[in-house]
C-alpha cells in the first residue's frame, strides 16, 4: 500500500506541474487518468483490507 501512495503523490505532484505549465490538454487528461487508476487500486486495496479484517465498511 506504500507504494501506491508514493505513486500517487508522485503522480499528483505531476499533474499539477502539467497544469501549471500550461501542457497540452491530451497529456494532462493521460496523466489524470493515470492518477485515477493509482487512487482506484489504493482505494480497492483499503476496501478490501477493512472488509477482511471484519471492520464496518462505513
Amino acid at each position: 500500500m506504500k507504494n501506491n501512495a508514493l505513486a500517487i503523490i508522485k503522480n499528483r505532484i505531476k499533474l499539477e506541474r502539467m497544469i501549471s505549465n500550461n501542457e497540452d490538454y491530451e497529456k494532462i487528461l493521460k496523466q489524470s487518468q493515470k492518477l485515477d487508476k493509482l487512487i482506484n487500486l489504493e482505494m480497492s486495496s483499503y476496501l478490501y483490507e477493512t472488509n477482511n479484517n471484519g471492520e464496518s465498511l462505513i
